[in-house]
C-alpha cells in the first residue's frame, strides 16, 4: 500500500488526505450546476460545502476515534493525525446536516433542494475517499481465504494488527459502491422526482451498504454497543437510516401528489 502518495522531505502528501480532499473538490463541481438547475445559486453550494466540510471532519473524527480508543492507546497525539484516515461518515453528518440546514435555513435556500443536488456527490466522495483508506490501510475488513484477499505492509494499522494474514479489501468494497450509487442516483434523477426523493433513495442505499458491509469489517469489541448483538454502532444508525427513510418517503410522496391534484 501507499500510506505517502509524495515524499518531498518537507511536505509530504498522504494518501487519504489527498484523496478526501479530491472528493470535496469533485463532489462541489459535481454538486453546483446541479444546484443552479434546481433555482440554488452556485456560490450557495460552496458555502455550505465549506461548513459541511469543517463539520464533517471533525464529526467524522470524533466518532471514529470513540468507537476505535484502542487504536489510540498510549499515543494519544495520533487522534489528531485525521490526514492519515480514520473517518466514519456517520460520525460527520450528523454535526454537518444540522448546521448545513441552519445556514442554509439562513439564506432562505430549501434544504431538499439542496440534499437532492448533493446526494449523488456524496456518493462520489465516498468512492473517492474510500481508495484513500485502502492506500492508508485503515477501515480495513476481517481476515479472509479469498483469492482477493489483501496482505498490508505492517508499517499500516491493518498490517500491524494483523502481519501477513489476508484481509477482506472492504475500503475496495465500498469505494465500488459509491461509485455505483452515483450512478444509479444520476440516472435517478432524469425522471421527475418529488423534492427531498433523491436524497431519501442514497440514505436508503447508502445505510443498506454500510450495514452489510460492516460485517466484513474489522473492529474492537468496543465498536458493538449491546452485548450478544452482533451489530456495529454503524449497522445500529444504518438501521436508523433505513427506518427514517421508510417512514419519510411516503410521507413525500403523498405531499407530491396532493400537490399535483
Amino acid at each position: 500500500m501507499h500510506p505517502t502518495l509524495l515524499d518531498l522531505g518537507i511536505v509530504k502528501i498522504h494518501s487519504y488526505g489527498f484523496f478526501l480532499a479530491l472528493s470535496f473538490l469533485l463532489g462541489i463541481l459535481l454538486a453546483r450546476p446541479r444546484a443552479e438547475r434546481r433555482g440554488i445559486p452556485a456560490e450557495r453550494v460552496d458555502d455550505v460545502a465549506l461548513v459541511v466540510i469543517v463539520a464533517s471532519i471533525l464529526g467524522a473524527r470524533a466518532f471514529y476515534v470513540t468507537t476505535h480508543l484502542d487504536q489510540f492507546r498510549g499515543h494519544y497525539l495520533d487522534m489528531f493525525r485525521t490526514w492519515e484516515g480514520g473517518l466514519i461518515l456517520y460520525g460527520g453528518a450528523v454535526p454537518a446536516v444540522i448546521l448545513g440546514m441552519w445556514f442554509l435555513r439562513r439564506w432562505s435556500v430549501d434544504a431538499w433542494d439542496v440534499a437532492d443536488a448533493i446526494a449523488p456527490s456524496m456518493a462520489l466522495g465516498l468512492g473517492f475517499t474510500r481508495i484513500g483508506c485502502f492506500l492508508s490501510g485503515c477501515c480495513f475488513g476481517a481476515p479472509t481465504s479469498l483469492p482477493w484477499g489483501c496482505v498490508f505492509p505492517p508499517d499500516s494499522h491493518a498490517g500491524y494488527l494483523n502481519p501477513g494474514v489476508p484481509l477482506h479489501p472492504t475500503q475496495l468494497y465500498d469505494s465500488a459502491a459509491g461509485f455505483l450509487m452515483c450512478a444509479l442516483l444520476l440516472r435517478l434523477d432524469r425522471r421527475p422526482l418529488a423534492r427531498g426523493v433523491l436524497f431519501l433513495v442514497f440514505l436508503a442505499m447508502y445505510g443498506l451498504e454500510r450495514f452489510l458491509i460492516d460485517f466484513l469489517r474489522s473492529y474492537e469489541a468496543s465498536a458493538f454497543p449491546v452485548h450478544g448483538v452482533p451489530f456495529t454502532y454503524n449497522q445500529w444508525i444504518s438501521l436508523g437510516v433505513i427506518l427514517f427513510v421508510l417512514v419519510r418517503l411516503p410521507k413525500m410522496r403523498r405531499a407530491r401528489a396532493a400537490a399535483s391534484a
